[in-house]
């Protein structure tokens, strides 16, 4: 994802009423000794795709919460937790007033880059399939612990080895999640993918990279040797969506990304996807999101 389209990074958490950070290192957000739920527990009354530009992992501990990430969607419940990396992009729906948990946003390459780090980092190659996971209890308590500790070295502003002892304990944070992602990933490889469900994952890994260009079902049915019709047909078996409307939501992705970003005009993001002119992409954005890209720029 090219980098001048909107980043949230964490200058953008530290104006959050309830956030406790150290500046451009790290901020946290929770609500779990709240009586009621507060902001975080709030129903979305609207939402835009934002791109991270941190690492971030967000904790559910009641209630629910609707989220996309990377087109994925998922109900993040009680004991579950997702994983967000940079250049990743996601969309919150909604929170259910009920909803109590916490997050923690670090910038990239926070933790000291260390044998052992490097090793917790390598998990990330096991996000390709997912992004949310479940705790066990045992692994959620000590998990909340950890995010306790944190919070009050984070609080303790006169410590003169604060950033040390909070990337170590950052380092701790991940040794929990690592087993229960990598055992997640275990159990999706133990079985070998049918032929369908291989062209499936080829088809969105050259759509990941072409999509901004390339937006016909028969350019990615060459590339994967297969007919047109072929290609479609399995697409839709494997994910009940057609070719097409996996590119289409590529693209609308992006081009809403970019609306929301204010630093380019309508006119140069439909340049860059590559749509024949402004008016070409206006159809086009307005068939799939129900308004036109200056509505939802303004929404």
């Amino acid at each position: 994802m090219e980098h001048n389209i909107f980043l949230l990074d964490i200058s953008h958490l530290t104006k959050v009423d309830m956030a406790a950070f150290i500046e451009e290192e790290i901020v946290l957000l929770d609500n779990m000794d709240e009586s009621s739920s507060g902001p975080v527990g709030e129903q979305s009354s609207r939402s835009f795709p934002i791109q991270s530009q941190m690492s971030m992992v967000l904790l559910s501990l009641e209630g629910e919460i609707r989220i996309r990430i990377s087109l994925m969607e998922y109900v993040v419940r009680p004991n579950m937790f997702c994983v967000i990396v940079p250049g990743v992009i996601f969309e919150i729906f909604s929170i259910s007033a009920e909803s109590k948990g916490f997050m923690i946003a670090t910038r990239n390459n926070f933790m000291p880059v260390t044998e052992k780090a490097a090793q917790v980092m390598s998990f990330y190659k096991c996000l390709q399939n997912s992004n949310c996971f479940t705790f066990g209890e045992k692994e959620l308590a000590e998990f909340i612990k950890v995010y306790r500790s944190i919070k009050d070295i984070v609080q303790e502003t006169e410590h003169p080895f604060r950033i040390p002892m909070l990337q170590a304990y950052v380092q701790i944070m991940y040794y929990w999640m690592v087993p229960v992602v990598i055992k997640e990933t275990e159990l999706q490889t133990k079985y070998p993918r049918t032929r369908q469900e291989e062209i499936f994952q080829r088809f969105i890994s050259e759509v990941e990279t072409y999509y901004r260009r390339e937006r016909s079902v028969k350019f990615y049915a060459d590339l994967l040797c297969i007919s047109p019709k072929y290609l479609s047909s399995v697409i839709y078996k494997v994910s009940q969506k057609l070719a097409g409307e996996w590119i289409d939501a590529y693209v609308i992705l992006e081009a809403k990304t970019l609306l929301k970003s204010e630093r380019l005009t309508v006119q140069q993001i439909s340049e860059r996807l590559n749509f024949p002119n402004q008016s070409f992409f206006g159809k086009f954005f307005k068939r799939c999101s129900g308004m036109s890209p200056k509505e939802y720029m303004n929404s």
